[in-house]
């Protein structure tokens, strides 16, 4: 291996490996430790654990939340069931906002902190502060979680309070809060637009916002670039109904969108969109089944890589 260049060492080599035997490779020297601790290498192995058939799934209950593997062709690796909460919160307080490469952002019911948490490692960062940023509201706020061009990992939290609506960014690198522009003359700052879940896509966050209302003609699509740090608008597939929702996922690094046509009692078709070129492109439609929700469908990133070590 000393024949061997340092950087294909680490980078195809050391990298493919199971986190347990990296956290090994880390007792070698302080070149190998200090080059494990680097982002380049963190992202390296983020890399190979998505692709890895050994990944893991997140079971949270009213007290306690439990690691399974999915791996189903080689057992052998196997993490103790249970996972210690580094912070206290029951697991049923605990509002699960965005998953990227093995770290959890969650909000602690009690006291609406926002945590950033690795349950493989048990690491965690608390984001609030005494300027009362990292502070999440479950009913008004939004939030996605996202690397930049540098490599550093991010939070996006947009808040709503009082009628008015502030963009907040942290970094993890900083470990600091920053304040973004939002779209100028928009009114989506107003307590009748609800937001969904941040969908990571390519470069950018996806939200689908909602009037109450629930028609067509009251939804949009905002986009966050997270390199230029700046919100954009997309037109909602073309759909007229008087009830209508949407539901984004990532599919192979392409946006797409589930549509229900139809009020929560009778679901009369679902159809799914890919965005292209921004313009929605209609993909196929099924007539909507009881025993199929879209909650279960549209489900992303409900499995944890054994990634970025905090």
């Amino acid at each position: 291996m000393s024949c061997l260049p340092f950087l294909l060492v680490m980078l195809d080599i050391i990298a493919r490996l199971p986190p347990k035997n990296v956290a090994q490779c880390k007792l070698v020297c302080k070149e190998w430790l200090n080059f494990i601790l680097e982002r380049k290498f963190v992202r390296a192995h983020c890399h190979y654990m998505h692709a890895s058939a050994d990944q893991k799934l997140l079971m949270v209950g009213w007290k306690t939340i439990e690691v399974h593997s999915l791996n189903y062709k080689s057992p052998g690796f196997i993490l103790p069931r249970g996972v210690t909460r580094p912070f206290y919160a029951y697991p049923s307080r605990m509002f699960f906002l965005a998953s990227l490469d093995g770290m959890l952002c969650v909000c602690l019911q009690n006291t609406c902190e926002l945590v950033v948490w690795n349950p493989l490692t048990t690491k965690f960062k608390k984001l609030a502060n005494s300027n009362s940023q990292g502070f999440y509201k479950v009913d008004s706020d939004a939030l996605g979680f996202f690397v930049d061009s540098s490599d550093d990992y991010n939070i996006l939290h947009i808040k709503h309070r009082r009628g008015t609506m502030t963009v907040y960014i942290y970094s993890m690198e900083l470990n600091s809060w920053s304040t973004v522009r939002f779209l100028k003359h928009r009114p989506y700052h107003h307590y009748t637009y609800l937001w969904s879940p941040a969908t990571l896509c390519g470069g950018g966050l996806y939200f689908v916002v909602t009037q109450c209302h629930g028609r067509s003609d009251g939804l949009t699509v905002i986009c966050f670039d997270v390199n230029s740090k700046s919100f954009s608008e997309l037109c909602f597939p073309n759909v007229y109904d008087d009830e209508v929702s949407g539901s984004l996922v990532n599919i192979n690094e392409e946006l797409h969108m589930y549509v229900c046509i139809g009020n929560y009692d009778y679901r009369r078709e679902i159809v799914l969109w890919r965005l292209k070129n921004k313009s929605w492109m209609k993909v196929f439609a099924y007539p909507y089944k009881l025993w199929m929700p879209l909650s279960t469908m549209v489900l992303s990133h409900t499995t944890i890589c054994q990634g970025h070590v905090l």
